[in-house]
């Protein structure tokens, strides 16, 4: 695709490298507003094994969370999706083992899609930005958008993201905090990833179009009167 403000010059048509970009809210922590340092994530911290919980609200040591999970719950005595806490009753009013219903049960599928969904549109994201440097007719101007656009990308939507958890949890604290946390981040990246690859574009265009002009020089003659003093003819 030609860029119509540079006639010849070669680029990616912006909704193919934004709306993968979206798929950072799979891979980021979304911070939540508040003490504790916690944040949305599909992924838990310093487990090892496989989990059988889908969505984490935790602390960066993962000692503190609320996770959602599937499996038997010792509360009502059958498998279920319920949350699971530790540390975080004060935040959300969540107890251990709270059956989540079919809203969490909905949730719960969705979480575990969008994580491997997210990670696929990042890769296609990735490699279509690639190619389009290699094809682009001046690859450091569209190496210099690309790297704008996911930085960029990155910082909103992990802005985006705690902005939207502080307004799911007014409505619904944990299940709300995260739904509406990962949908703005989501909207968050592909909004960063427009604005910067438009910013990279303006500052390359800006370097590659600007002069700078050496300032004229001052010349000492040595000689009486040029800076107001008597030269090197005056005695000493």
């Amino acid at each position: 695709m030609a860029d119509k403000d540079r006639p010849g010059e070669i680029v990616q048509a912006p909704w193919t490298g934004a709306a993968p970009a979206g798929g950072l809210a799979s891979i980021i922590r979304i911070p939540v507003p508040g003490p504790g340092n916690l944040a949305i994530e599909l992924s838990p911290r310093f487990f090892k094994g496989k989990s059988t919980s889908a969505l984490f609200i935790q602390e960066a040591a993962g000692k503190r969370l609320l996770r959602l999970d599937y499996g038997y719950n010792v509360k009502t005595k059958t498998i279920d999706y319920h949350w699971n806490q530790k540390g975080t009753f004060k935040e959300f009013g969540i107890a251990d083992h709270t059956p989540a219903g079919r809203g969490g049960a909905a949730l719960y599928e969705g979480a575990r899609a969008f994580k491997y969904i997210g990670r696929t549109l990042l890769v296609i994201g990735a490699v279509t930005d690639f190619i389009s440097i290699v094809v682009a007719s001046n690859p450091l101007r569209r190496s210099t958008q690309v790297v704008s656009a996911w930085a960029l990308a990155w910082a909103t939507a992990e802005g985006a993201g705690e902005l939207g958890a502080a307004i799911g949890t007014a409505i619904e604290p944990g299940g709300g905090t995260a739904v509406v946390g990962i949908i703005f981040a989501i909207g968050g990246g592909v909004a960063g990833y427009w604005a910067g690859e438009k910013v990279g574009a303006d500052v390359y265009d800006w370097a590659a179009n600007t002069t700078f002009r050496r300032l004229p020089e001052e010349r000492w003659s040595g000689q009486g009167g040029q800076f107001g003093g008597g030269g090197a003819s005056g005695s000493w």
